[in-house]
């Protein structure tokens, strides 16, 4: 019997995308497993299990992201000094001990782990500028939250309306 499948093509788009999705993560060496949510936004987790959220382009994908933030104990947000947000920040993450935790490019200007209690060290770049946070104290229960600010000429911005000023 030769039996035919025929998918809507909202169906068909959704399988496409998600098997699309599932040759990319097993064909390249990702360090972290992570899932693009709905308009962007990324969950993940590291190999060791640490969970991990990235996003917050529009005030809409912002707000839906605030709505789980208490899941997380660690929130980290990127900006000009200008005050435009900035996603594409390289997230680099470790330990006391120097041992690699999260190694990512966020989705979008904000940024949420869950991390176990201790002392991390947390590098973050945007294009050839760098941040570092030494020794940041992280405890269950209680979320940390760190704002980095970069100087970044008005022409190296991104123009998107989508992009909300200020903090």
């Amino acid at each position: 019997m030769n039996r035919r499948i025929i998918l809507s093509p909202k169906a068909f788009w959704l399988v496409l995308i998600l098997g699309l999705s599932l040759l990319f993560l097993l064909g390249s060496p990702l360090r972290l497993n992570a899932l693009e949510l709905t308009k962007g936004i990324v969950s993940g987790e590291t190999e060791q299990g640490y969970r991990f959220m990235t996003g917050g382009i529009g005030t809409e994908e912002r707000n839906e992201m605030m709505q789980f933030a208490n899941q997380y104990n660690l929130a980290l947000s990127f900006a000009a000094r200008s005050g435009q947000y900035l996603s594409d920040v390289n997230v680099l993450i470790t330990d006391s001990k120097g041992r690699e935790i999260v190694n990512t490019i966020s989705a979008g200007p904000l940024f949420y782990a869950e991390l176990p209690r201790g002392r991390y060290n947390i590098k973050v770049a945007y294009g050839s500028r760098s941040e570092e946070i030494r020794d940041l104290e992280v405890s269950d229960g209680h979320m940390v939250t760190r704002v980095v600010h970069w100087n970044v000429p008005e022409n190296e911005l991104a123009r998107n309306d989508d992009f909300y000023p200020g903090f």
